[in-house]
């Protein structure tokens, strides 16, 4: 009996020791994740160069279409360009609507969507007649708080992310452009949106159904990595490039190379393609694991 109870005794002892070094692992892995999370690196890539370059135009976002397997580029003046993914152009044309900010495709039907900046609206277009076919508004508030500020920066970046399952085919996700991180000022956020792209009530706003605060000023590009499941982000001003979670966590924070960077797209083969301020659209090789 006595031997017994040494027994019991002694397993309690081990199994609170291991206990308590489990969680200390658990609290250091989580404290490395956090460490490495926070850490910029330069973007492991491989610079192939300049594709294409807009003339009297500066572009304000860029995105792959999985389907044509080409690369659409929109700028502040309301042009839409189509190019090839090696730089030689299709097509451009000025689409009406002045200050796109953003570009992105729904890859199910194909239909692109931009972000028009200072009226909070999204427009949907043909990328095989570049004809604008619907126009969406989007609702600024979010559960009483007015996230997108009435006469401030407004929408910047734009992506669809697919979704079978969902009633509209997927949710997209837009940037708020802010300069400033302080309490009281424009929040720069990105904001989960429903818009009825598959509903037949055309007269449906586009609808917040929710948000997480950016880190980072001056959100001016997005696009969504499938393969890491994961928004990629770029600020203009401090020249980086995010991989965030839909929760908000940052997994990676990249230096990139170039400056003002207005827009990104991955392709399907590895390649990313940065459009920037000055007009040019830099193609890289993507070395990220």
């Amino acid at each position: 009996m006595r031997n017994k109870l040494i027994w019991l005794v002694s397993m309690a002892i081990i199994s609170t020791i291991l206990l308590y070094f489990q969680d200390h692992y658990k609290q250091l892995a989580n404290k490395h994740r956090q460490i490495s999370s926070s850490r910029i690196i330069g973007l492991p890539s491989k610079w192939v160069g300049s594709i294409f370059e807009l003339k009297d135009s500066e572009p304000s976002g860029i995105t792959y279409h999985p389907l044509r397997k080409t690369l659409f580029i929109v700028s502040d003046e309301g042009n839409l360009y189509e190019i090839r993914t090696n730089g030689s152009l299709i097509r451009t044309e000025f689409m009406g609507q002045e200050d796109l900010e953003g570009i992105t495709v729904n890859p199910t039907t194909g239909f692109l969507y931009a972000a028009v900046e200072g009226e909070d609206t999204i427009i949907e277009i043909d990328p095989s007649s570049f004809k604008l076919t619907r126009k969406f508004l989007i609702n600024r508030n979010f559960e009483g708080r007015e996230l997108l500020k009435t006469g401030g920066m407004g929408l910047e970046a734009i992506v669809f992310i697919p979704n079978p399952l969902h009633p509209e085919g997927g949710v997209f996700w837009i940037g708020n452009q802010s300069f400033s991180l302080k309490p009281n000022r424009e929040p720069s956020v990105i904001c989960e949106i429903v818009i009825p792209v598959n509903s037949t009530d055309m007269k449906k706003e586009g609808e917040i159904i929710g948000f997480f605060p950016s880190k980072i000023i001056d959100i001016s590009g997005l696009d969504y990595d499938t393969s890491r499941e994961c928004l990629i982000v770029v600020s203009d001003t401090t020249n980086l490039l995010l991989e965030i979670k839909l929760n908000g966590d940052i997994l990676h924070q990249y230096l990139l190379p170039g400056s003002d960077q207005e827009g990104i797209a991955l392709d399907d083969l590895g390649f990313l393609y940065i459009a920037q301020e000055n007009g040019q659209i830099i193609k890289i090789e993507d070395y990220r694991n």
